[in-house]
Parts: structure tokens; sequence; C-alpha cells
């Protein structure tokens, strides 16, 4: 068994066998950008021992992806890279995203299929790609739709303002309500939204806000980015 870098160059390499050119080019974009995640985020997550290792090989010119093997892509990496790095790091099309959630759903079959995950892993990372990747073009649309939308706020004394990370607890039409996910994890609302950003928040989805509050509702006043997780 090689590196995930070796890995990735072996899956690639059956894609373009089987692929016409246009098809394999988002094949081959969603790896690099997986690469590129892991290499990123990787390290953070190594042992001590793992952690001298990397940062003696790195020193080198060696990528995480490049020293260690696939046994090192853990269901969080998945998790981290179509919840995360795909709609906080890169500015991804509509269509670019479609296109990261087939890849992935494609490459983590074929891991276990190849034994490159363990039966315990690959049926987590499956989980997760077909839990997130329906609904990563909505969670962008949803971010727009929201940062557009806090930029019009009242311009106001308000009573009391909060910022930081919030869960959907319940959503009605032109309202909702969310849990300070960071914090107590008191319930605050009604926050006055527009029909349509009620309509596409699902429960439990985070998002990232700047609230103020006059009388008993609560405003938008800022926005960063919606997660599915």
């Amino acid at each position: 068994m090689g590196t995930i870098k070796d890995i990735f160059d072996e899956f690639l390499a059956e894609q373009k066998a089987r692929l016409k050119p246009r098809t394999y080019g988002g094949y081959e974009e969603t790896i690099d950008l997986f690469e590129d995640c892991l290499n990123g985020y990787g390290p953070s997550s190594l042992s001590p021992e793992d952690s001298d290792l990397f940062d003696e090989l790195y020193d080198e010119g060696k990528e995480f992806c490049e020293i260690f093997g696939p046994d090192m892509i853990a269901p969080f990496d998945i998790s981290e890279f179509l919840d995360y790095f795909m709609v906080k790091k890169v500015v991804a099309s509509n269509s670019l995203l479609k296109t990261v959630g087939t890849v992935m759903r494609k490459f983590v079959r074929w891991l276990g299929e190849k034994g490159y995950a363990s039966k315990e892993d690959h049926e987590r990372m499956a989980d997760i790609v077909g839990e997130l990747k329906s609904d990563m073009v909505a969670v962008a649309e949803l971010s727009d739709l929201i940062y557009d939308y806090a930029r019009g706020s009242p311009e106001v004394d308000f009573e009391e303002t909060k910022d930081g990370y919030f869960k959907v607890a319940d959503t009605k039409s032109g309202e909702l309500w969310l849990e300070d996910y960071m914090g107590s994890g008191k319930v605050i609302g009604p926050v006055i939204v527009s029909e349509e950003i009620s309509s596409k928040c699902k429960k439990g989805w985070e998002i990232c806000l700047e609230l103020g509050k006059t009388g008993n509702a609560w405003h938008m006043l800022g926005s960063g980015y919606v997660y599915q997780r």
C-alpha cells in the first residue's frame, strides 16, 4: 500500500481510462482540492510520533499526502472537506459543488472496494457523503441569501447583540429560532428573516451570525457561512 498521493493517482488513472475528458476534469479537480485540504489540515490531528515524522519529512519538501498512507484518511476528513473546506475555503460554483459530491461518493466507494479503508471507516464515510452531498448547493445559496439580507438590516440602536455560531432550532415563515451553539445552548428568537430564507433553512444547520435585538425580535446584522453539521 502506497501513500495517499499514490492512491489518488491510482484512482484518477482508473477514472481517466473510463471517462470522457470533460467529466474526468471534474474528478481531477475534486481530488486536487481534497489533497489540498488534507495537506493543510491533516497534520493537526497527528499523534506526537507521527507529528515528529511529518516535521522531519516536511522539512525535506514532502507534504502530508506524500508521507502517510490511506489509513490516515478518517471519516472526519471527508466531513471537513465537504462541509468546511468547500464551503469556507473554496469559491465554488454550484456546478463544482455538485461535481465534488458525486466524485467523493465514487472515491469513498472505491476506497472500500480496494480495501484502503476499514469496513467501519468506509461505512461512516459513505454515510457522511450521503448526508452532505445533496445539500451542498443549497447551503452555499443560503449563505449568499443571508449575507445579502443581513446587509439590509435596520440601522438602529439595538438593546442587545450576540455573535457566534447558531444552530437552527425551529423555523416559521419569515422567522427563525436559533440555539447558541458555542455558548449556553439557550434558544433565541424570533429572528426576523425573509420567507425565502426561512423556507430554505433546515433544523440542525449551523450559521455564523451577528444578531441585534429590538423589542422581542432579533435581526441579522452580519453573517459568515452556513454549515450542515
